[in-house]
């Protein structure tokens, strides 16, 4: 057994290599990618295979015959047309076998020495008109330890070999190897000019020290060994293999596309993760607006409070004139209050003409205050509604793509943007915003047709408003007339005074009371309406969270074990 196989540090550094693959894996599994899935269980089955050994180029460019002159046997079929459909991976077995592995692949098993160390896989021309080739090499050089890149000699600049070899170097950093095959149809000259021009394509491409062998199938089976270029090949191969190298190889390839892999994830981990911190900031926004918003609504309504409050006070003070004077003049007729000096009505008629100008008076002068307040108060919430939809339009821009992450929030995210975004423009519509009240609280719905959708909550607070008041006059001038009940209390002008001025000002207590309780409840009512409209995408960013923020904590201890992977 070759003791170097089982070198304890390989072995360590396996286990661990392993680990952290299985930690990848999982995390495929977590954002549903399953292409990363099927590349990643590759990867950690190949950690026990042998040196995988992988011939790509275009066809017609001799790969096929690059690799028997290699090992020196008919292992792959050749032929004028580009009959390679399929990978062919060629393993070491006592009997020789070929057993399809999919669509796409075919193992085949021989007796050859040299496969005991590598395990070679020729694939499709890059060019090849057969469909999905391309892509079915590129799926398979993930797995690959070493690559050689078979182009033809006298034209090694076809486009789609070196688009190939930017995925293999740039996506994948793979060790390459350049084969510049069917050197005995190129002149000297142009051969070394090519070998020369291939050598600095390759260093434009990001490839150090560049290995460039030419070689010819013709040659080498008619016994020209020494110029066929084959034995330098061998030698650079044996050279790669030697002192135990092959497992440190294989596992620094699965090392490298492992970090690649984590390069990728990274990118659009911090793209999604960027996404999710301006989510936060932009639902955080909405409900501190919506907070201070009904503050200021709250405020607004308190000073309408207090407008009405001192112009109770007017009022009522002329009122309380009003009756002291005409009550001073009230006399005394065979026992009861049947008219009033100087007149001929009743003290009923007085009363209800009394009260009736009490109320005109309220009815136009706190009508204009409500009006003037409710004014702000509307203008308010019309400009927060704005504000709102122009926050959800950042959401709705600030849309990610991403090529390795898929989760089911992510993908649902515009749908809610748009859906929560229509709701609260809809808001600023008229009959939406009355619907949307009336459904609330049918008891406090306003009571009227026509007007602006703030205007709906305005008139319905000046409602209100005129209601309480009006109860409120009632209530005092209902407590006079039982005061005129008895007409011995006729002697008693003072005490009657008092007690309706008591009474108005006791009422004042109940006005504010009254009126404050359903104005704010009513304010309540409206932004508990327009946050209703926000629950979708409150909602949405708290699973964002929920999915986000643990795979962001995975990644990091997968990224700590991939730094502290050593190998020796």
């Amino acid at each position: 057994m070759d003791n170097l196989i089982v070198d304890q540090a390989l072995v360590q550094y396996q286990s661990h290599l392993d680990n952290l693959l299985n930690r990848l894996q999982t995390f495929s599994i977590d954002i549903n990618n399953q292409q990363l899935q099927v590349t990643i269980r590759n990867l950690r089955a190949n950690i026990n295979e042998p040196f995988l050994f992988v011939v790509v180029g275009e066809v017609k460019a001799g790969k096929s015959s690059f690799v028997n002159a290699l090992l020196q046997t008919d292992i792959c079929k050749t032929a004028a047309d580009p009959c390679t459909d399929v990978i062919q991976q060629i393993v070491y077995s006592q009997e020789q076998f070929e057993q399809p592995v999919s669509q796409y692949l075919r193992k085949i098993g021989l007796p050859n020495e040299i496969l005991k160390t590598l395990s070679v896989v020729d694939t499709p021309g890059t060019n090849t008109i057969v469909e999905n080739h391309q892509q079915i090499t590129k799926e398979f050089i993930p797995n690959s330890d070493l690559i050689f890149f078979v182009f033809f000699a006298k034209n090694p600049y076809t486009r789609s070999a070196w688009e190939l070899l930017d995925f293999v170097n740039s996506e994948w950093r793979k060790k390459v190897v350049f084969v510049l095959q069917q050197a005995d149809l190129t002149k000297p000259a142009e051969l070394a000019k090519n070998k020369e021009k291939l050598t600095e394509l390759a260093l434009q491409k990001g490839i150090q020290s560049p290995v460039v062998f030419a070689t010819s199938v013709e040659w080498e089976v008619n016994g020209e060994q020494d110029i066929s270029g084959f034995n330098q090949v061998r030698n650079y191969i044996q050279q790669t293999l030697k002192d135990g190298s092959t497992k440190r190889l294989k596992l620094q390839g699965v090392t490298k596309t492992s970090e690649q892999i984590i390069d990728l994830l990274r990118k659009d981990l911090v793209s999604v993760q960027q996404q999710l911190i301006k989510d936060q900031a932009i639902v955080n926004k909405i409900k501190t607006k919506l907070q201070q918003n009904k503050r200021q609504s709250g405020f607004e309504l308190e000073s309408l409070m207090n407008r009405l409050l001192d112009k109770y006070d007017t009022i009522t003070a002329r009122v309380k004139s009003d009756f002291r004077e005409q009550l001073s003049l009230f006399t005394l007729v065979k026992g009861s209050f049947a008219v009033l000096f100087r007149t001929k009505k009743s003290a009923p008629t007085w009363m209800d003409e009394l009260k009736q100008s009490c109320e005109n008076e309220l009815k136009t002068s706190l009508g204009e205050i409500s009006q003037d307040g409710i004014k702000h108060f509307v203008g308010g919430i019309k400009e927060l509604l704005q504000t709102l939809v122009d926050d959800l339009q950042d959401i709705k821009v600030n849309q990610v793509t991403t090529n390795a992450i898929s989760l089911n929030t992510i993908e649902s995210r515009q749908e809610i943007v748009e859906d929560v975004q229509q709701k609260v423009s809809t808001l600023l519509d008229d009959k939406g915003f009355l619907h949307s009240i009336e459904s609330v609280n049918a008891s406090v719905a306003p009571r009227f047709i026509g007007g602006g959708a703030a205007t709906v909550a305005g008139t319905a607070i000046a409602t209100l408003t005129e209601i309480v008041l009006l109860d409120i006059i009632g209530t005092a001038f209902a407590g006079v007339g039982l005061l005129f009940a008895g007409g011995t209390l006729v002697l008693k002008k003072r005490k009657i005074i008092k007690q309706f001025e008591d009474k108005l000002d006791n009422e004042k207590a109940r006005f504010e009371s009254e009126l404050s309780a359903k104005l704010n409840s009513k304010l309540d009512i409206i932004y508990e309406e327009i946050e209703r409209n926000f629950v979708n995408i409150y909602h949405y960013v708290a699973e964002e969270e929920q999915k986000i923020l643990p795979l962001v904590e995975q990644f990091k201890l997968i990224e700590q074990d991939a730094k502290e992977l050593k190998i020796s």
